[in-house]
């Protein structure tokens, strides 16, 4: 009898530490998989669209939409334009707006990708003067600011957030005009409208001595334009156009 009830009690105390040993493993199991870290798909982190200008292949000027998407990532700058062909000093301003961009806002781009999309009525988008808007664009995803859609602008930019002079500023600005925009903004620099002719004299000896000389003259841009133009010498005053307070 003693022998039956040892062995009984012995298969209750089995019993007993197999459900705790169970319990057990159960909850750190539990903990184990709580605590095993997930990592999610890429998350958008800013986008924005801008306005922007180019001349064709033709000479003429034409109009198109950039966005600027932030992704997590790791530090890449592409560009993809459909059905346009970029040179590759389009890509150099893509790296130069991205690293504005990031020395603007203070926000570094080390664990984030930057995507361009061009879309542009022309089979060909050349030089480097959509460098500025692109630094606009992703300034404002990166800040969720709101860029103004009546603001254009053509200029090229450098890693030091200078605006540098580029071409086709007529055809891009009739371009613009036509699109609806009530402000052009474009690079600072001195602007020829044409040379007026003008007599100067020096004396020597008593004697007078004149030439004809042609001295250039600097443009009303705003009158041969036709459009209300600013001119931005840094992308802090081009921001300060661009985005809506």
């Amino acid at each position: 009898m003693i022998k039956k009830i040892t062995i009984f009690i012995g298969i209750v105390l089995i019993f007993i530490i197999g459900i705790l040993i169970g319990s057990y493993l159960s909850k750190n199991s539990q903990e184990a998989i709580q605590n095993v870290p997930v990592q999610s798909s890429l998350m958008v982190e800013g986008y924005r669209e801008i306005p922007i200008v180019g001349v064709d292949d033709k000479g003429k000027g034409v109009t198109g939409i950039l966005s600027a998407e932030v992704k997590s990532g790791s530090g890449l700058v592409l560009v993809n334009i459909n059905n346009v062909l970029a040179d590759y000093l389009t890509q150099i301003s893509a790296r130069n707006a991205a690293k504005v961009a990031e020395t603007y806002t203070g926000k570094s781009l080390a664990n984030l990708d930057i995507i361009y999309n061009i879309k542009a009525n022309a089979s060909v988008i050349e030089g480097p003067s959509a460098g500025a808007v692109m630094a606009v664009g992703t300034i404002a995803a990166l800040e969720n600011k709101n860029i103004k859609s009546k603001v254009f602008m053509t200029g090229a930019i450098d890693i030091s957030g200078e605006i540098v002079p580029v071409s086709g500023i007529v055809e891009k600005a009739s371009a613009a005009k036509q699109a609806g925009a009530e402000l052009f903004l474009i690079p600072s620099a001195n602007y020829v409208q044409g040379f007026e002719k003008q007599e100067a004299c020096t004396t020597y000896r008593q004697f007078e001595y004149c030439e004809i000389i042609f001295k250039p003259t600097e443009a009303n841009i705003s009158q041969v334009l036709g459009i209300a133009v600013k001119e931005v010498k840094n992308i802090n005053e081009t921001i300060n156009y661009f985005i809506e307070k």
